[in-house]
């Protein structure tokens, strides 16, 4: 059944998408809250890899670039955010010249039409949150449906197995074969890809309107509980260690309800792992995390002569294994049928970036996650934000901190949610709009 759910899926994806339209309208903020309510769906092919792979994010953001272009190009000087419309610039003048000056400059202007839908998500995205002080909440409500709705999927996975999906094959690591462990994907590919999400979603379910109702909190909360659990099925150490930073940093400077919270999770944790014990899913993993920092170490040593090698504009996007196949042949895994699988990546997104798109490259993306982090927290601590920038600073920190041990941002649904985080924190309404709201 997985193997025709994933030419079919896209095609009603796409038809909700057109129902949508005509249904709630042609203009922007349908358009915005389509994706995020059915942002689960936003990652499946609807052309085959050797037509440009396209998915049906991509379809949706050229309708939405074509059919509403007056949107896209209305310029609004008071934003003050020209600067990460520079660092896009950068970016895309890295990705052509880096390209094009590479000893693989065949996918150079895909690679470039690839960057472009969610820069057009994000510029439409940040125009109708100031257009629409209101829609932020909008956005983050949708984001909470389509979380529940992968956090269920993978709860359903839990009780009839992994034929619960729709993907043909499964990701390698779906399946440890040292402690026999099911690591569970939900709605995606890779199970490491699944955790990165659902600890990044769990912060959202803190983050509530002013005026709601008692039982509405509680439902939230109780959400909040559940990802932690959707977590640890996912299986990934990385995610929960980005989980982890991100509810320090609420307890820290959060409110005093979100302490509260912090210290009953962080106690249920510890007595779950004490009756769990390390010899179980991913507290056994974590015993060998020495043996798998010394191999991936050895790994990121390699990443790093290359990136030494061409410092200013890389080897080119997504030419990592291309380049290592010719220069490092030493990057590869050994599948079961003895045939050699060479890395893409070097087990690290950061590297990754840096390593193909060069220092200048990297400077720029890295400015686009640091600023909307300093200027959430230098508003928040002028007393210009209210406490809440600090769930969604938490989000954007919980994917940060896995990216250093995989390139998770090549599926749409993760780039999509930081995308989203970045925008809400650099166009956060500031108090004098909260406190008039909840008035």
């Amino acid at each position: 059944m997985a193997d025709k759910l994933i030419f079919i899926l896209p095609g009603i994806t796409l038809l909700l998408f057109f129902a949508n339209i005509f249904f709630k309208g042609n203009n922007v903020q349908s358009c915005m809250l389509f994706v995020l309510t059915f942002l689960p769906l936003m990652d499946l092919k609807v052309t085959k890899e050797a037509w440009g792979g396209f998915k049906t994010f991509d379809i949706i953001c050229l309708y939405c670039l074509v059919f509403l272009l007056k949107e896209f190009i209305m310029v609004n000087l008071n934003t003050h955010n020209n600067f990460y419309f520079f660092l896009f610039l950068v970016i895309i003048i890295i990705l052509l010249i880096g390209g094009l000056a590479s000893e693989f400059p065949g996918k150079t202007y895909l690679n470039v039409i690839r960057m472009l839908p969610i820069f057009i998500f994000g510029r439409f995205l940040l125009t109708e949150f100031y257009k629409d002080d209101r829609f932020y909440l909008k956005a983050i409500n949708a984001l909470k449906i389509s979380y529940i709705v992968a956090l269920s999927v993978l709860f359903i996975q839990t009780v009839v197995g992994l034929r619960f999906t729709f993907y043909p094959v499964l990701g390698p690591n779906t399946i440890d074969p040292v402690f026999h462990t099911v690591r569970y994907p939900g709605v995606f590919f890779d199970s490491q890809a699944s955790g990165q999400f659902l600890a990044m979603g769990s912060f959202l379910f803190l983050f509530l309107e002013k005026d709601i109702t008692k039982k509405m909190a509680l439902l939230n909360y109780l959400v909040f509980a559940l990802a932690i659990a959707g977590i640890l099925l996912a299986g990934s150490r990385a995610a929960l260690a980005g989980f982890g930073l991100g509810l320090i940093l609420v307890i820290m400077i959060g409110s005093g309800q979100y302490r509260v919270y912090g210290i009953t999770i962080i106690t249920i944790g510890a007595i779950a792992y004490l009756v769990l014990s390390p010899k179980s899913g991913i507290f056994e993993r974590a015993s060998r995390i020495n043996d798998d920092y010394s191999y991936r170490a050895s790994i990121w040593r390699d990443a790093l002569n290359i990136a030494k090698k061409h410092p200013m504009l890389g080897i080119g996007w997504n030419n990592y294994q291309n380049y290592i196949m010719r220069h490092d042949q030493d990057q590869y895994l050994e599948l079961e049928n003895q045939e050699l699988l060479y890395f893409t990546q070097p087990e690290n997104g950061y590297l990754k970036i840096l390593v193909e798109l060069g220092y200048i490259g990297f400077a720029a993306f890295a400015l686009y996650l640091v600023v909307p982090i300093v200027k959430g927290l230098a508003y928040f601590f002028s007393n210009l934000y209210d406490r809440r920038v600090v769930l969604l600073i938490a989000v954007l920190l919980s994917w940060m901190v896995p990216f250093y041990s995989v390139y998770s941002i090549t599926d749409y649904r993760l780039l999509i949610m930081v995308t989203c985080m970045i925008v809400l924190i650099v166009s956060y309404p500031q108090k004098d709009y909260n406190e008039s709201a909840s008035a």
